[in-house]
C-alpha cells in the first residue's frame, strides 16, 4: 500500500493495494521480524522502463526511494502506490512513538521510515508479493530488525492486537483513476470502506493517522471523529504542488492546532 503520497501528480496518480490474496498465498498471520521468512519466487521487481504503462513513473524513482539503485524492489502496483520518501519521513516524525502499526504496508515505504522514529513497527499486508518486497526494501535501509511484517487480512489481524500507540492507515484508493473524481468518497471509493477501516483501528488506539488523496471529501474525514474530538488535516506538497493529505486523530493532533 507501501504504504501512499502522490507521485509527481502532473501525470502520475496513486493506486490501490490488492485485498484478495492469491490462491497460493501463505496462511494468515505468518510474520517476519528480523529473521528469515521465505517468499522464494515472490520478488517480481518490476522495471518501470520495461512497461509502457509504467514508464512515466521511472523519472520519480528516487523520490520514492532515495536508495533505489541499491536494489529496491517495487511490484507493478508499488510504482503508483508507494509514498514518496520525503512525505513518508515527515509522517513518521509526526507519528513518533514506541509501537506503531502500518496497517496496509504495501512495499514498505512508510514502514521503513517509521522504523527510524519508532521503537517497533508492525507492518501488515494481505499480498505476499508486497510483503516480500517490503522485507527486501527494509533490509536495504537497514531497519528490517525493527519491523514485524505480518501477512494477513487487516480485519482479522487488528482485533488480535491488544494495543498500539499509533495506527497508520493508507488503504487502497481504488487504482490510479481515483484522481479523476471531483470528490473522493472514503466510503465508496476506498475498496474496504474507509469508515469501517477507521472504526477497527479505533478499537486499538485513538491515535490514528489516515493518509488520504488530495481530492478527499474533508467532511467525511472530519466526521470520523466524535464531536468532542479534534482532527488535524495536513496537506503534503512536493515542489509547491499539493500531493496528498494526512488526517491526524487523538494525541497526534498538533498541540498548537
Amino acid at each position: 500500500r507501501g504504504g501512499g503520497g502522490e507521485r509527481e501528480r502532473e501525470e502520475v496518480e496513486e493506486g490501490e493495494q490488492k485485498e484478495t490474496p492469491p490462491d497460493d498465498a501463505p496462511s494468515l498471520l505468518q510474520s517476519y521480524a528480523g529473521h528469515t521468512l521465505s517468499f522464494s519466487g515472490l520478488l517480481p521487481c518490476v522495471n518501470a522502463q520495461d512497461s509502457p504503462r509504467l514508464t512515466k513513473y521511472w523519472a520519480q524513482r528516487f523520490r520514492l526511494f532515495s536508495r533505489f539503485n541499491e536494489g529496491v524492489c517495487l511490484d507493478e502496483e508499488g510504482w503508483f502506490s508507494a509514498t514518496p520518501e520525503k512525505i513518508a519521513e515527515h509522517i513518521a516524525e509526526r507519528c513518533r512513538c514506541d509501537l506503531i502499526v502500518d496497517a496496509f504496508c504495501g512495499i514498505g515505504s512508510n514502514a521503513i521510515q517509521f522504523a527510524h522514529t519508532c521503537e517497533r513497527v508492525i507492518a501488515i499486508d494481505i499480498d505476499p508479493v508486497k510483503i516480500a518486497c517490503a522485507i527486501r526494501n527494509a533490509e536495504i535501509y537497514g531497519v528490517a530488525d525493527r519491523i514485524e511484517f505480518i501477512l494477513g487480512d487487516y480485519f482479522h489481524i487488528m482485533p488480535q492486537l491488544k494495543c498500539a500507540d499509533v495506527v497508520f492507515l493508507s488503504p487502497p484508493w481504488g487504482g490510479p483513476n481515483y484522481a479523476t473524481a471531483k470528490i473522493f468518497d472514503i466510503h465508496t471509493m476506498i475498496t474496504l470502506d474507509g469508515r469501517r477501516i477507521f472504526e477497527v483501528a479505533r478499537k486499538v488506539t485513538k491515535n490514528i493517522a489516515f493518509y488520504v488523496p488530495r481530492n478527499v471529501n474533508i467532511d467525511q474525514v472530519v466526521s470520523l471523529a466524535t464531536p468532542q474530538e479534534n482532527v488535524e488535516i495536513e496537506q503534503h506538497h512536493l515542489n509547491t504542488r499539493l500531493k496528498t493529505m494526512t488526517a491526524y486523530f487523538g494525541e497526534l493532533v498538533n498541540a498548537a492546532f
